[in-house]
């Protein structure tokens, strides 16, 4: 990993890092991610944006929540086997090897079912932690309410338990799963040896995990969300009458800019991942002195 310095990383230079990691080779990064996307992207402009579906009433139609994942989950799963080409790509720079765009995508059918694998057994962990920590929180509302004689002060407390309550299972998710693409790209791990190795690696540092992870899916989402917002996708939940009311050019505009938009920030998502698992493993594994002992011992060869 010559190209990542050969030390602890601050929080900062993990993402500073990222983005210089993936200016080496922008190009093939945003292509591969793009390429990833594309089938998703057709399948919303041939099948028409999702949520425009609208009954007799003027609200939106039940039926349309099927058509939604009927369209949203294949088109999020084969997003996905972009992002896992595009770790693959970046997992060949860092070990000094070649990457192209055909070997990205066939270089990703062997660690397929490890990686996905890895990632639905982390999404498995943060679900189950998810529905046990709602029980507290949810009582805790309950008990707010009564003993405060307040409803908004009470919705004000499970408010607050609530947003905590999601940054511990962001926390749980990010710290299980942030290790699983370098642990089966690099280490040629399965599954669950891939999230053990999140867990391990992750050993006391949850809080710095998902700073680093929430920052960049920030930056990896933000965009999205914005153009959602721009083209008026918020307004459906506070008037459902507008649900259906974007002409289809402006759909197309829309489903156009989140494809460019989301190609080209999905990749520092992923170099993020990779900066942090090698700063977690220089700092627990001293990794930087094993890279230099093996640059020492092939230079004397």
């Amino acid at each position: 990993m010559s190209v990542i310095p050969q030390r602890p990383l601050g929080f900062g230079e993990i993402l500073d890092g990222a983005i210089q990691f993936y200016r080496r080779d922008f190009g093939l990064y945003f292509l591969i991610a793009l390429v990833g996307a594309l089938p998703g992207y057709a399948m919303l402009l041939a099948l028409g944006t999702p949520g425009t579906g609208l009954d007799p009433s003027g609200a939106p139609a039940v039926g349309e929540l099927g058509f939604d994942m009927a369209i949203l989950f294949p088109a999020a799963a084969l997003s996905w086997v972009g992002t896992l080409a595009v770790a693959v790509a970046m997992a060949a720079r860092l070990e000094g090897r070649p990457a192209s765009l055909e070997s990205a995508y066939r270089g990703a059918l062997r660690p397929f079912p490890s990686a996905a694998g890895g990632h639905l057994l982390a999404l498995l962990i943060a679900v189950i932690a998810g529905l046990v920590i709602m029980v507290p929180v949810m009582v805790a509302g309950a008990a707010a309410i009564a003993t405060l004689d307040s409803f908004i002060a009470g919705m004000t407390v499970f408010g607050l338990t609530g947003l905590l309550a999601a940054l511990v299972v962001l926390a749980i998710w990010f710290r299980t799963s942030f290790a699983v693409f370098p642990a089966v790209l690099l280490e040629r791990r399965t599954a669950a040896e891939a999230v053990r190795r999140s867990l391990k690696l992750g050993k006391g540092a949850w809080l710095r995990i998902l700073g680093v992870m929430l920052v960049a899916s920030i930056i990896r989402d933000g965009p999205s969300f914005g153009i959602f917002a721009l083209f008026g996708g918020f307004e459906m939940f506070t008037s459902p009458t507008t649900a259906g009311t974007l002409s289809p050019g402006l759909q197309a505009v829309q489903s156009t800019l989140d494809l460019l938009i989301g190609s080209f920030t999905k990749p520092f998502l992923v170099a993020t991942v990779f900066l942090l698992y090698h700063d977690r493993r220089v700092r627990l594994e001293a990794a930087d002195l094993e890279t230099a002992a093996a640059a020492m011992a092939t230079g004397e060869a």
